[in-house]
């Protein structure tokens, strides 16, 4: 079986060359156009952070983050309390 870069290799050798730059532009056009994504509707924030939040999907690093932090805490140590200019 002939791979696809062959089969339009082959194909392009039928064409006139007027043909083959129309052929050339038109592969142009599919490869560096923009592909439109729909507008999603602005979600309100607490819904946001609900919504991922609720997301069953497992995070390993953020478990990895959390696991330390307990055992920390476990441990005895104490972090510096948080400041706005932290966030």
């Amino acid at each position: 079986m002939k791979s696809a870069e062959a089969q339009l290799f082959e194909i392009s050798r039928q064409l006139s060359p007027s043909q083959r730059r129309q052929w050339l532009n038109y592969g142009v056009r599919l490869r560096t156009r923009k592909v439109r994504k729909p507008a999603t509707p602005k979600e309100n924030g607490d819904d946001a952070w609900e919504r991922i939040i609720a997301d069953p999907r497992p995070r390993p690093r953020l478990a990895a983050v959390v696991g330390k932090i307990r055992a920390d805490l476990k441990a005895g140590k104490h972090f510096p309390a948080l400041r706005v200019e932290d966030l």
